[in-house]
């Protein structure tokens, strides 16, 4: 058969959320790219195209409705989260016993043995940053001639000298000697060497890292495809995580910009620089782009990760148009390497799978896989044989942990920018609302939402029919914020059921706006119709009194603004409850918090005509109009002026009466004919 060409393009740290496994490793709540746009929101129209935002909530990046490429998650049945570990497991070798780490440095006799092959001593031997050890021994380094010996949470022993103090063949040398040392017990997945440059107080690391990894304890897809007689080329460190194995020819790159100008050189039938030899007519390109994990993510630089993201899509469609009919473009990725955490180590997530073309009967769904399906597929394509090493081949369409429904969008407004990437959707929403008619059982006729330290006089509550933890229900988030009880109770009141939702979260507790929005959704979902949203506001308006219950006819959504930046004005209580309710209605605004306004904050409010503000209700009011649900908003006056949160939740404890008389008047008017 006529060989074909494989492009695999490995996104060095470019994670996609973390693994049920990540606090053992202490990367809860990592999210390499997701956490990224939230930070910086990404501007990526080719990876939109292909679908890159299909697999998780990329602020900036929407889902596409018919994407270019497969989009698929990717998780590790190996431990660890090393490069080596993501990289061999990428082609078929699970590593079932983690590399060994050493968070106070290395044993002594590994340090003495070293330094006796070396013939002179050694300085650090400790866990640092690279950076931040060279800038603290560097003078001393080149005053002694001592290599600097360092580790980090991974598994390495990087050694760094001054290219005055130590050419780069003697500290290449020295690796050598330290990867012939570490094996066994003390076989560090990878030896290091990183050469830096400068005068004293402004060294920098120069582009001439190498990587001395251990050998490959089982055989890999590389190997098959060897003998097989498919050539590989190799760009930049990959070949030597591989420590060359399959590879038959391997070019070395400077940086990200380099290796990306040399992949639409060589796909376009150009030689990588002079030498025929390295032209891709066909076989693999394996290439890794370094620099998001050795430039930005270690040294949480997330400007700097969010640029390299927005030039791999600037080059994206020179990539493509120079790819032929029956080329396959892989992009993954090896381990997560979050820079917004205040960690500077890898992270343990799922990594994305955009797959071009998108083979022909792929469902409009995330293909969930594992590491190994990279190389089980490019030897497939390649060969024509079927895996040999474990994995699946990705165009079988038969994914080991199945499909998952592309990224759900809602509208946050009417702007340009108003679709916003979630977390939990429809599909979700629905889930926790059948979970709701299984586990409780028949739709509430009305629900309450109750805000910080809100909560209705006990009389309200004739009978207790069902009371549900919101950590028992499906999806359901849980705030974190005091006088947010968490609980969902369902009550009888004058012949009705009622749900009473005693807490809500908020986005700055690092939710997204789905998530938020799920509790309306979910009841929405159960078959409740009509809403009660309750918000323990601070006075804007001066002439409320703590205690106050205020009937909203406006809610000013501040955090997700309208054309040219204007609040985004939406109905709350309708004039037919508001008149029941003797009140003209007023208006609340609704901001993203935590903190509390400011004396000039206030005044601009003042100049909008606003009469109460809080850190919600504006997500769950736009839910319930997406729902279709009557509706009704309540703000509890709990402070005026500046104040804690302890006031707030002193103040909205003193609104229990009225607050119940105003709901009571809210459901009569919904229900005229059944409540006595």
């Amino acid at each position: 058969m006529a060989m074909s060409r494989v492009v695999l393009i490995i996104l060095d740290g470019a994670g996609v959320g973390a693994l049920p496994d990540a606090p053992t490793y202490g990367d809860e709540g990592s999210d390499t790219l997701g956490n990224l746009s939230r930070v910086i929101r990404l501007r990526l129209p080719n990876f939109q195209r292909l679908g890159l935002g299909n697999i998780e909530p990329l602020m900036g990046v929407l889902p596409a409705s018919d994407p270019l490429c497969l989009p698929g998650r990717l998780a590790p049945l190996s431990v660890g989260k090393d490069s080596t570990v993501g990289h061999w497991e990428h082609m078929g070798l699970v590593t079932v016993h983690p590399f060994p780490t050493y968070p106070n440095g290395f044993p002594q006799e590994v340090i003495q043995d070293f330094q006796a092959r070396i013939g002179r001593e050694v300085l650090g031997n400790k866990p640092a940053s690279g950076t931040a050890i060279i800038a603290e021994l560097g003078e001393e380094h080149m005053t002694t001639g001592r290599p600097i010996v360092y580790t980090s949470a991974d598994s390495v022993f990087q050694i760094a000298a001054h290219v005055e103090v130590a050419p780069l063949e003697l500290l290449y040398s020295w690796c050598r000697i330290a990867r012939d040392l570490l094996q066994g017990r003390h076989g560090v997945a990878r030896v290091i060497a990183r050469p830096f440059t400068g005068p004293v107080g402004a060294f920098v690391r120069t582009k001439d890292r190498r990587d001395f990894s251990l050998e490959p304890p089982r055989p890999l897809y590389l190997d098959a495809l060897k003998e097989a007689g498919v050539p590989v080329l190799a760009l930049g460190k990959v070949a030597e995580i591989f420590v060359q194995r399959g590879v038959k020819k391997q070019v070395r790159v400077a940086s990200n910009a380099e290796n990306l100008a040399l992949i639409v050189d060589l796909l376009s039938g150009r030689p990588a620089g002079d030498s025929s030899a390295s032209r891709f007519e066909d076989g693999l390109l394996l290439t890794n782009l370094v620099d998001f994990d050795m430039v930005w993510g270690h040294r949480n630089d997330v400007e700097g990760f969010a640029r390299g993201l927005q030039a791999v899509d600037a080059a994206l469609p020179r990539i493509l148009a120079a790819l032929r009919p029956g080329d396959h473009l892989l992009l993954t990725a090896d381990h997560g390497v979050d820079p917004t955490t205040p960690s500077t180590d890898h992270s343990r997530e799922y990594v994305p799978l955009l797959f071009h073309p998108r083979p022909a009967g792929a469902p409009a769904a995330v293909y969930e896989g594992r590491f190994s399906d990279t190389g089980a597929t490019i030897y497939n394509l390649l060969t024509g044989d079927r895996p040999r090493l474990g994995g699946t081949v990705i165009t079988d369409l038969k994914p080991e942990r199945g499909w998952r429904r592309y990224t759900p969008v809602v509208h946050a407004s009417e702007s340009a920018e108003g679709r916003i990437p979630v977390r939990l959707g429809p599909e979700e929403a629905q889930g926790a609302g059948d979970w709701l008619t299984r586990e409780v059982g028949e739709a509430s006729d009305a629900a309450v939402i109750l805000g910080s330290g809100l909560d209705l006089d006990p009389g309200f509550r004739e009978e207790v029919l069902a009371e549900v933890p919101y950590r028992s229900i499906p999806w359901w988030p849980g705030g974190s914020v005091e006088g947010h009880a968490q609980m969902l109770r369902v009550v009888r009141r004058k012949g009705r059921r009622v749900a009473l939702l005693h807490g809500r979260s908020h986005e700055y507790e690092g939710l997204d706006l789905g998530e938020v929005q799920l509790p309306v959704r979910a009841v929405a979902a159960w078959g409740c119709r009509k809403l009660v949203t309750t918000t323990a506001s601070g006075a804007v308006a001066e002439t409320l009194v703590p205690a106050e219950v205020v009937p909203i006819r406006w809610v000013l959504d501040m955090q997700y603004p309208g054309s040219g930046g204007k609040p985004v004005r939406l109905d709350g209580t309708g004039e037919t409850l508001l008149s029941l309710l003797g009140h003209t209605g007023g208006v609340h605004a609704s901001v993203g918090g935590p903190q509390y306004e400011t004396p000039a904050e206030l005044k601009v409010l003042r100049a909008l005509g606003v009469d109460t503000v809080s850190m919600s209700p504006a997500a769950e009011v736009r839910a319930a109009h997406d729902e279709g649900m009557d509706l009704a908003v309540l703000a509890v006056v709990a402070n005026t002026g500046d104040t804690t949160h302890a006031e707030v939740l002193a103040g909205s404890a003193r609104a229990g009466k009225r607050l119940t008389e105003l709901i009571e008047v809210v459901i009569a008017a919904w229900f005229p004919h059944d409540i006595s």
